[in-house]
């Protein structure tokens, strides 16, 4: 991952400039604490792990009004904006706009590279949306799933094995399966 320096962001209205400059790159970018970061491709088992998230929960979903996206939408936590690896929105989301305004479920698999900032910064920021009822990290080093609660205070409850109810979506995730043949 590599930090543009120039131009720096910082408030509301200059979210909106970085939204609308973004749109217009031919690469994605995040806007992190008023910086700019360039997005990087990901290792097979980061990719592995995206599209069995995003074939599970679309499978459990189907028959709800709620969609699973994957990294193609931003989402504008406070002043930063990010690219979730995986997301899940019961609201409307109109066709042409790819920035997710209330997102009910965001999912991140982490990396060696990511994984302080997805843990800290970006949980942070998650944190202050208003629509956001649980935060999931997943390792694709090791079978190591951390899920966050806005019911529970944010708590982290930590799962390595057996089945895990995502209860913002009721679905039952399998991590013994999500990992099958990951490692």
């Amino acid at each position: 991952m590599s930090v543009l320096t120039t131009p720096r962001y910082s408030s509301e209205s200059s979210v909106e400039a970085f939204i609308e400059w973004e749109s217009q790159q031919e690469t994605k970018h995040e806007l992190l604490n008023g910086l700019i970061i360039a997005m990087t491709g990901g290792t097979f088992a980061h990719a592995r792990l995206i599209a069995r998230l995003v074939t599970r929960l679309s499978n459990a979903l189907d028959d709800t009004p709620c969609a699973v996206l994957s990294s193609d939408f931003k989402v504008q936590a406070v002043n930063d904006v990010f690219y979730p690896d995986v997301l899940v929105t019961c609201a409307r989301q109109e066709n042409e706009d790819l920035l997710c305004k209330e997102p009910k479920l965001i999912i991140e698999v982490l990396s060696n590279s990511t994984a302080h900032k997805d843990r800290f910064r970006k949980r942070q920021a998650y944190q202050q949306i208003s629509s956001l009822e649980e935060y999931i990290l997943v390792s694709q080093e090791i079978q190591h799933v951390e899920i966050y609660r806005r019911g529970e205070n944010w708590q982290a409850e930590i799962h390595t094995s057996g089945k895990v109810e995502l209860r913002s979506v009721a679905v039952l995730l399998d991590i013994d399966d999500l990992y099958a043949s990951i490692h």
